[in-house]
C-alpha cells in the first residue's frame, strides 16, 4: 500500500534538492509525495508566524536552511534536516546519488547541483569546512543538467584542481547558461583560468566574487588586474558582515568596490539585526543591492532620496563618514 509523504521546504530561496532527491527515492517506492512551501524569512521578522505541520502523513521530512527558523515549525514526528538544523544530519548515500525530481517545483526552468562538496578555507563565519570538509568534486555536470540554465553550488569550484578541464567542458555546452551561485574565490585567479573565464562569459554574463575582509585588499587588488578583460561593473562582490567588524572594514570594501566599478551584494549575518547600528545596515544594503542605484549615486545621495526624516539620514551619513579610512 503506499504511503502518504510530506516535505516540507522551510525557508529554501531555490528548489531544494534534498527534498527533490527523497521525492525521487519516495516515488521509486511508489508512494504519494507532496510538497509544501512556508517560505519562512531568513531575517527577523515580526510577521513570522508559527507554521503547524500536519500528522495525516506517514512520513514528514522537513528542511530547514536558516538557523532559529525550526522554532517556527510545529509538528510531531517530523524528520529535520538542513544547515539549519544541524551539520551532521546528511541523506543516505543511496537517496544522495538520486537525480532530484524536479517535478515538485513546476515553474522552476533551472537546474542546480554541486560539481563539488567542500572548501579549502577556514573562514570563521562559514559552516561549509565542518559540514562538508575538504573541498573534493562529488558529481559531473553531465549528471546535473537537466535544463537549459544551470546554477552551481559549489563554495569554492576553483579550488578544484581540475577546475580547468571542467570549465573547458562547460564551455563547450555551447546552449548551456550557468552561474556559479555561490561565487568564486579571486584569491584562486591565474592568468589561464582566467582566460576560461571569458570564454565562458557569454555563458555566464558575468561572476561573483567574495571580499570578506579589508585585510585581503592588496591580494584582491592583485588577483582583479588579471582579470583585465572585465567590463565596468561586469562583476560582483559578496561583502560580508556581522556587528563584531569595525565599520570601517565594511565601508572600505563597498568604496574600493565603487571605484574600481565593481558591484557589491551585501550580506548580513543575522546578528546585524539585533546591532545599535541596525538601520545602517538597512541603509548600506539597500544601496549596495540596487546596483542601478549604486552606480549612480553616492551614499549621501541615495540616503536623501530614501528617507524623509533628518534624523535617519544624519545617523546613517554621519556613521559612514565616521569610518572611512
Amino acid at each position: 500500500m503506499a504511503r502518504k509523504i510530506l516535505l516540507v521546504d522551510a525557508d529554501s530561496k531555490i528548489p531544494n534538492l534534498a527534498l527533490m532527491k527523497l521525492s525521487t527515492f519516495h516515488k521509486m517506492q511508489e508512494d504519494n509525495v507532496k510538497l509544501i512551501k512556508l517560505n519562512i524569512p531568513y531575517y527577523p521578522n515580526k510577521n513570522k508566524r508559527i507554521n503547524y505541520i500536519p500528522t495525516v502523513y506517514d512520513k514528514i521530512y522537513c528542511s530547514v536552511i536558516f538557523e532559529n527558523n525550526i522554532n517556527f515549525i510545529k509538528g510531531e514526528n517530523i524528520i529535520f534536516g538542513g544547515t539549519g538544523y544541524n551539520l551532521t544530519t546528511k541523506l543516505p548515500e543511496e537517496i544522495e546519488n538520486l537525480d532530484p525530481d524536479y517535478s515538485l517545483y513546476p515553474d522552476n526552468n533551472i537546474s542546480y547541483g554541486f560539481i563539488s562538496r567542500g572548501c579549502i578555507r577556514n573562514c570563521y563565519f562559514c559552516k561549509v569546512p565542518k559540514k562538508e570538509g575538504y573541498i573534493k568534486q562529488v558529481n559531473k555536470i553531465k549528471n546535473i543538467i537537466r535544463h537549459k540554465k544551470v546554477k552551481f553550488l559549489d563554495n569554492n569550484f576553483l579550488a578544484l584542481p581540475n577546475h580547468k578541464k571542467i570549465l573547458k567542458e562547460l564551455i563547450s555546452l555551447k546552449n548551456i547558461k550557468y552561474e556559479f551561485n555561490q561565487g568564486l574565490d579571486i584569491r584562486l585567479i591565474d592568468k589561464d583560468n582566467s582566460i576560461l573565464l571569458l570564454k565562458a562569459i557569454k555563458q555566464t554574463g558575468g561572476y561573483t566574487f567574495a571580499f570578506d575582509d579589508w585585510s585581503y585588499l592588496q591580494l584582491i587588488s592583485e588577483k582583479l588586474s588579471l582579470l583585465n578583460w572585465r567590463k565596468d561593473w561586469q562583476l560582483r562582490f559578496f561583502i560580508y558582515a556581522d556587528p563584531k567588524m569595525k565599520l570601517s572594514n565594511i565601508i572600505n570594501r563597498i568604496n574600493w568596490l565603487k571605484d574600481n566599478k565593481c558591484l557589491p551584494y551585501f550580506m548580513r549575518n543575522i546578528k546585524c539585526w539585533e546591532s545599535e547600528y541596525k538601520n545602517f545596515y538597512i541603509d548600506l544594503a539597500a544601496w549596495c543591492n540596487q546596483p542601478n542605484l549604486f552606480k549612480k549615486m553616492s551614499f549621501n545621495e541615495f540616503l536623501d532620496k530614501r528617507h524623509s526624516k533628518k534624523n535617519r539620514i544624519l545617523f546613517s551619513k554621519n556613521l559612514y563618514y565616521e569610518n572611512i579610512k
